[in-house]
């Protein structure tokens, strides 16, 4: 399996490295690329192979999904808006690299912190906001966890849930670390 799916990488970045560029552009210019970016992954989550018993893997393939969207529609965001940074022309030199400090343990901890609260509540939140609105639309009882495994359920509440988490990671919470000071 593992020596597989290093065939299958290979040939696909084989296969899709003269189109890099046009995708980095696409990515990074067009308007319609955020709703390629949902929609694309959410129909693959929906017409996911069906099996006669319930198994897991479609909720995480859902997740792993959602997630590369939310992502990917961040990193859109940041470049587009022009939120982030612009990045710098060299890499540093590894000999260049300021040796750890206590000041520098406390800010990266102090970031990860407030990176892992934000994502947590945004995480919850949106899970049960999703919940709730499924749940009302296709009246089923709350808190009924055979209903969150039925395929109308669980794609879309997954999908929108770890889509927010992944947007979250890379626009939300930089934006909350540059507020407080913490860059």
């Amino acid at each position: 399996d593992v020596l597989g799916g290093i065939l299958v990488t290979a040939v696909l970045i084989v296969l899709t490295y003269p189109a890099w560029t046009l995708i980095d552009r696409l990515d990074s210019a067009s308007p319609l690329f955020p709703v390629c970016v949902i929609v694309v992954p959410f129909f693959l989550c929906y017409n996911y192979p069906v099996s006669d018993c319930y198994s897991p893997t479609r909720a995480d393939t859902t997740t792993i999904l959602a997630a590369g969207a939310g992502v990917t529609l961040g990193f859109w965001i940041n470049h587009f808006f022009q939120l982030a940074s612009a990045p710098t022309e060299a890499l540093p030199v590894v000999q260049n690299i300021p040796p750890l400090t206590a000041n520098m343990l406390v800010l990266g901890l102090t970031k990860f912190a407030v990176g892992i609260v934000l994502i947590l509540l945004v995480r919850q939140l949106v899970q049960n906001l999703s919940l709730q609105v499924l749940y009302s639309c296709f009246k089923v009882v709350t808190r009924n966890k055979e209903a969150r495994r039925r395929l109308e359920i669980e794609v879309p509440y997954k999908f929108v849930t770890y889509t927010s988490v992944g947007l979250c990671a890379t626009t939300f919470v930089p934006m909350l670390h540059r507020f407080l000071g913490l860059l």
